[in-house]
């Protein structure tokens, strides 16, 4: 038997009785609305394949007549419309109606279901297209509208409306749609009532069939209709920014469920605006190009398989030659495409030809297109790490782009990625490379490199502070690299400044509560700890402090300007403090801001605002005796005061604030720093905290005012031997400023003494320095007897302490040691000078080595050097001063002569020479700070001999000698013959050196600027003479004398050469259009003039011909006149004089000395590329050399191989200079007060423009440069008189009573 399921199951026909309609009988409402209740039940219980067709036929009919079609009843339209979804589905797949039949059929369904299921029931005004945004969103109901009124499954026959629905959207006869006459019309109506009737409180369950309908509707027709493409793309343009509209959420899922169908027409619609508006466009053409491209971005966001046909219609905009705006916004939106959708496919894969094509557009020749990509980048990086690396090489490569605005906007987008990007994603030569352009030349772009770089560093900064390796290695150089930049060689004013405050508030910002004195402190020590040597003598001048130790801060003077100029308001003396106020204010102008105009218009703004208020915040913050937390009070109520009644101002005074203020160490600073050496937390924030400190009191001392007490206690510590040496070195400086904050107890004097008894050299030599100054008058005598007691049963090492004392003492009391003096004399010459060196059988040549490695008496005889010095600068005003300098400065030029040896019996070792040649170099160098001493090493024999140093055939000799040049000669302090000492360095094997001895002269140059003509000249243009004149006295010359045998002259072109470069040296930093015909002058005079020293003038006249030869090329090279000089000048009569008579002098003017040869060789000299360095690339300070000092003088001219450890050597030698340094303060104090006092009469004439406010005489403060240059004004014969000395000659011993011998 056949199993059951094999039977064929009988087909089941409709069970209903009756007719639907009465033929000529009109039935009740209540009736009808039962009888088609009751068909609904009957139909909905069938099955598709299990009716019998045959059954249907007799309510297929009556079910569409207009009757129930069009009936009053809302429910019998709703039963029959659920009648006619089962016919069709029971008939599918064939449709029981004809066309049009089906489409009134449809077009009654999508009727029921837009007029019952919306909101607002009581409108039959179908939703209409609008392109206004605004409209559509004010049509569109608030969700808690809809709920408060009527929730939808409240709606009457709801049941049957989801039927209806729920049956289209499974069975999917509403396919049939796509095949009705208008369908189309159709097509629109539902998709735009369906967006109408979506609302919040549907289940998803209906929602979905919502969607499943219009997708049915998409993918059966042939051609979607434009009023469907209408109705999406107005979704798309009216809630873009409303994602969470039913509607658009719809929309969204009906595209990706057909993006495939979908695609030809989004195509279309785009490409129809581009051809319309696309070329050529005016500036509507571009705003509706603009919404095209928004538009296909949110397409892009939401839908993005919709626009695969699009990227290719964009990348060909990418191509478009004349046509830049098209090109920006192409590349703007395919950036914005390739950075959505993040964790989505790599954008360099999905879309590989256009990804290829953007990043080409890179060096797009339009700066807008460039500028557009490089802004589209930082998405892409955030979004999408796998093209970070291919990403950053192409926009590292715009940091170099010849457009200010592209370098600016990368360096931008760097600084705007958030943390782990940076730390992870961006490379360390990216972040450095953004880090190089902080020496950009425009000032947009190291605003933007340095705020981005101090934006990460902050990112950063606690995950640095936790030791984090990455974020160390990745940030950690930042603060230091911008430090760096604020004094890189060629920085601006501007530059400088703006690096300075950015530094200032981004890196040490002032703490926001101003009680917070440990975790600032703490955060300045933890930079610095990083600092290199470089970067912390940055953070010297940053702070200020380096300036306010040279008493050229104006800010004190400015505030109490501004208080005597009162508004204005003339009194006694008005006129002066006007004068005052202009002079500080030019000066600041022109010193601290880039604006030079702006700034003195706004500063007088302020002077004239005479609010008494203003100026005493404003003096709060710049006085050296503020705490924190007075100046970051101060600071802000200044800066809300000017805000609220000077707004105009508040740029100026906020860029003065973040330059002048003490923000970044001030007298808070010092407690912390002491504890944090006291008790350390590591090693390297205790170093760190002693570099700082050491900073403080060398150059801050009055900050230490008010903290006494706590020094002394530091004092006391007996195993911190650092901060034993800074406490004393501190209140060393403190004393000497305020004497009444001296201690007054005993106790200690006394550790002072047991200190400079028993301690370190720099322990001694800052306890003698208290001890000269404490009030207690007899300490240091009792100091200097003790130590001359124990003379001779003192070791070694000891006897290296009691010196440094000793010479401290003998500078800041020589007093005490004078009753000694013998004794100390006696010992300093026969026990330690002439004492036979245990170095002698040491060969070291040139090499060099630190100081303490040397024997103990060899670095006894350099402390002995310095003692004699010292002890002569102490006497410098004394009757008996140059009887006391005899000796001494035989001793010093002994020294030099004998290659660094005292005499010939101590043999002094190799190392040990270099170190006397230098330390007998400066100690002449600082004698002649004074006048008297000055004169006497000012003799030619002894003054060559110093000059020669500067050749020194050690290399760190010729360098440390240089550093020291670079600190004095721009100061101008010394005598015109010193400034033709830099010149010296030309021929050096090591061009560090060169470029160092280039910046002193371009310094000098620059000192002298304001200086009145005749002394300008002297120091200027008259050092050629005497350079002519050292030349002709080289030992390195190769003159040759008739009984030598061939022609009497320079035979040898090479030594020619050679002496030709110290003058092009010379006339690269000194000659210009103006000067050129007085230094032409000055060469052609020397001829009618002869040598002093030596009876040959011969060489001498040469060398005036080849200066005057290469003075006439470098005219033609630049196209410079060489006019007559009709003024007239003096010759420096040490070295010259005139000629015996006039024939002899004709004779000498008629005879050429330069052979015809030489002449010819000699064409080229001159016409080279000169090279401006006006700033090396390393400052003179950090100069680091690289290898050995060499050979003897004449073989300098040969390079030779550099080792690293010699770079370590100078490095370490650091320290050296800055003690050379402390002691220079203290012998300017003591020796160059002679020379001050007469200054106190003379003024400093600086112009209206004064270039500085740093007089000559180094430390005066800026008020009292002020008033004397406002008495210069009224008096401006007596500005800058002649240099004469007061002594009983009445003339100095360089100058003369011979003028030009065209007198």
């Amino acid at each position: 038997m056949p199993r059951a399921s094999e039977l064929k199951q009988p087909l089941v026909k409709l069970d209903f009785k009756g007719p639907l309609l009465q033929k000529g009988k009109r039935e009740t409402t209540d009736v009808l609305l039962k009888k088609i209740k009751t068909l609904h039940q009957k139909l909905a219980t069938l099955e598709q394949e299990g009716v019998d067709i045959e059954s249907l036929h007799p309510v297929r009919s009556p079910l569409i007549k207009d009757t129930i079609l069009h009936h009053k009843d809302r429910g019998v339209r709703a039963y029959a419309a659920c009648c006619l979804a089962d016919l069709l589905r029971l008939y599918a797949p064939d449709a029981p109606y004809s066309e049009s039949q089906l489409r009134d059929i449809f077009a009654f369904f999508l009727h029921q279901l837009t007029q019952n299921l919306k909101l607002n029931t009581s409108s039959t005004q179908p939703l209409q297209i609008n392109r206004n945004k605004s409209n559509i969103l004010d049509n569109q109901p608030s969700q808690q509208t809809q709920t408060q009124t009527q929730r939808v499954t409240d709606i009457p026959y709801y049941t049957e409306y989801y039927h209806l629905i729920e049956s289209l959207a499974t069975i999917k006869s509403v396919a049939l749609v796509c095949d009705v006459p208008d369908g189309d019309s159709l097509m629109e109506g539902f998709f735009t009532g369906f967006m109408e009737i979506i609302r919040p409180d549907m289940n998803k369950t209906l929602i979905r069939h919502l969607r499943d309908i219009l997708v049915s509707l998409i993918e059966e027709c042939n051609q979607i209709p434009q009023g469907v493409m209408d109705c999406i793309i107005s979704q798309f343009e009216n809630y873009a920014s409303r994602p969470d509209v039913l509607s658009f959420q719809l929309t969204v899922d009906v595209c990706n469920q057909v993006a495939d169908r979908l695609k030809r027409p989004i195509y279309a619609h785009f490409s129809e605006i581009q051809t319309e508006h696309g070329r050529d466009p005016s500036n509507n053409d571009v705003k509706i190009f603009t919404e095209s491209h928004e538009l296909l971005l949110t397409i892009y966001k939401y839908c993005p398989d919709l626009l695969l046909n699009v990227i290719p219609l964009l990348e060909d905009n990418l191509k478009v030659r004349d046509e830049d705006r098209l090109r920006q916004l192409s590349v703007k939106t395919l950036g914005r495409i390739f950075a959505q959708r993040p964790g989505a496919e790599d954008p360099a894969r999905k879309y590989p030809s256009a990804w290829r094509a953007w990043l080409g557009r890179k060096v797009d020749k339009a700066l807008s297109v460039r500028l557009a990509w490089v802004e589209a980048t930082r998405s892409v990086l955030v979004n999408h790490p796998e093209v970070r690396m291919e990403l950053q090489g192409n926009l590292v490569d715009r940091i170099e782009d010849s457009d200010e605005k592209i370098r600016a906007a990368v360096c931008k987008i760097i600084g705007s990625l958030d943390y782990e990007t940076a730390l992870h994603h961006i490379s360390l030569r990216t972040l450095q490379a953004v880090g190089g352009r902080m020496g950009d030349k425009k000032s947009s772009v190291r605003l933007e490199a340095a705020n981005a770089l101090a934006k990460l560093w902050n990112l950063a900064y606690s995950e640095i502070e936790s030791n984090n390796a990455d974020a160390i290695k990745q940030f950690a150089w930042i603060p230091e690299a911008i430090l760096l930049s604020t004094c890189r060689g060629g920085t601006s004013l501007e530059s400088r400044w703006q690096l300075t405050s950015i530094f200032k508030n981004s890196i040490l910002p002032l703490p926001k509560e101003p009680d917070d004195e440990q975790a600032w402190v703490d955060r300045l020590i933890f930079v610095t700890a990083r600092f290199n040597d470089d970067a912390l003598m940055a953070l010297r001048k940053v702070t200020g402090l380096q300036e306010f130790a040279r008493g050229g801060l104006p800010f004190i003077a400015f505030s109490e300007a501004c208080e005597d100029y009162n508004g204005g308001v003339i009194a006694d003396g008005g006129q002066d403090a006007k004068a005052r106020l202009d002079f500080i204010i030019n000066a600041m102008a022109r010193s601290y801001f880039g604006d030079v105009d702006k700034a003195k218009k706004d500063l007088h703004a302020f002077a004239a605002a005479n609010e008494a208020k203003l100026f005493k915040l404003y003096k709060t913050c710049v006085d050296v005796h503020s705490n924190l937390a007075n100046i970051v009070k101060a600071r802000n109520e200044l800066l809300r005061r000017v805000h609220q009644g000077h707004d105009e101002l508040t740029e100026t005074m906020t860029s003065l604030l973040d330059i002048s203020a003490w923000n970044i160490v001030n007298q808070s600073s010092i407690p912390p720093l002491i504890r944090r050496i006291s008790k350390p937390e590591s090693e390297a924030s205790s170093s760190a905290a002693v570099k700082i400190l050491a900073i403080l009191a060398k150059e801050g001392a009055p900050m230490f005012k008010n903290h006494t007490g706590q020094l002394v206690v530091a004092m006391m510590d007996k195993k911190n031997e650092k901060l034993v040496e800074l406490s004393l070195q501190a209140l060393s400086a403190v004393c000497k400023i305020h004497p009444e904050v001296c201690p007054a107890e005993h106790r200690p004097v006394e550790r002072a003494t047991t200190i400079a008894l028993e301690g370190t050299q720099r322990q001694a030599k800052f306890a003698a320095r208290f001890l000269a100054r404490c009030k207690e008058p007899q300490a240091c005598e009792n100091l200097v007897n003790s130590i001359v007691k124990g003379f001779k049963k003192t070791d070694e090492i000891k006897l290296l302490t009691h010196l440094r004392a000793l010479t401290e003492i003998a500078l800041a009391k020589p007093q005490a040691t004078q009753p000694k003096s013998d004794e100390i004399m006696g010992f300093i010459m026969n026990e330690i000078m002439l004492a036979p060196s245990p170095s002698a059988d040491v060969e070291s040549g040139d090499e060099w080595t630190e100081e303490e490695n040397l024997e103990p008496l060899d670095r006894a005889k350099i402390m002995g050097l310095k003692f004699l010095t010292h002890r002569c600068l102490a006497f410098a005003r004394d009757e008996e001063a140059e009887k006391i300098l005899k000796p001494v400065l035989s001793l010093l030029v002994t020294i030099l002569v004998n290659d660094g040896m005292v005499n010939e019996n101590t043999k002094e070792g190799g190392y040990a020479r270099c170190h006397l040649r230098l330390r007998a170099s400066t100690c002449l160098l600082k004698l002649s700070n004074a006048k008297v001493y000055d004169r006497a090493i000012a003799r030619q024999t002894q003054f060559d001999v110093v000059v020669g140093v500067i050749q020194d055939a050690c290399y760190m000799v010729r360098h440390l000698y240089l550093l020291k040049l670079n600190k004095v000669l721009p100061t101008q302090r010394l005598s015109p013959r010193w400034n033709l000492t830099p010149v010296m360095i030309a021929m050096d094997p090591e061009k560090e050196n060169i470029l160092a001895g280039r910046q002193i002269m371009h310094r000098i140059v620059a000192a002298c600027t304001n200086f009145p003509t005749t002394e300008k000249i002297e120091r200027i243009e008259l050092p050629l003479a005497r350079l002519l004149h050292f030349l002709a006295h080289h030992p390195d010359l190769h003159w040759t004398e008739p009984e030598q045998g061939g022609e009497e002259g320079i035979a040898d072109q090479q030594n020619l050469k050679d002496m030709a470069s110290f003058i092009e040296m010379y006339l690269d930093c000194v000659a210009n259009r103006d000067n050129i015909g007085l230094l032409y002058a000055i060469a052609q005079g020397i001829k009618g003039l002869r040598d002093r020293i030596g009876g040959n003038s011969k060489p001498l006249y040469t060398l005036a011909e080849l200066a005057q030869l290469i003075i006439r090329n470098r005219s033609d090279k630049h196209a410079w006149p060489i006019p007559i000089y009709p003024g007239q000048f003096r010759w420096p009569k040490d070295i010259f004089h005139h000629a015996d008579n006039p024939e002899e002098k004709q004779k000498v003017q008629r005879t050429q000395y330069l052979s015809e040869e030489m002449r010819n060789w000699a064409r080229g000299l001159g016409r080279r590329n000169v090279n401006p360095v006006t700033q090396p690339s390393r400052k003179v300070e950090n100069t680091s050399p690289t290898g050995n000092g060499s050979t003897k003088r004449k073989a300098t001219f040969t390079r030779t191989k550099k080792t690293p450890s010699k770079r370590r050597r100078i490095e370490e030698s650091d320290d050296d200079e800055d003690e050379d340094e402390e002691d220079e303060e203290d012998e300017e104090d003591e020796s160059g007060s002679e020379e001050e006092e007469e200054e106190e009469d003379d003024g400093v004439e600086e112009g209206e423009e004064g270039e500085d406010l740093l007089g000559r005489g180094g430390r005066r403060g800026a008020k009292t440069k002020a008033k004397r240059a406002v008495a210069g004004k009224k008096k401006v014969k007596k500005v800058r008189p002649k240099r004469q000395s007061e002594d009983e000659g009445g003339v100095e011993s360089d100058e003369s009573e011979l003028t030009d011998l065209d007198e």
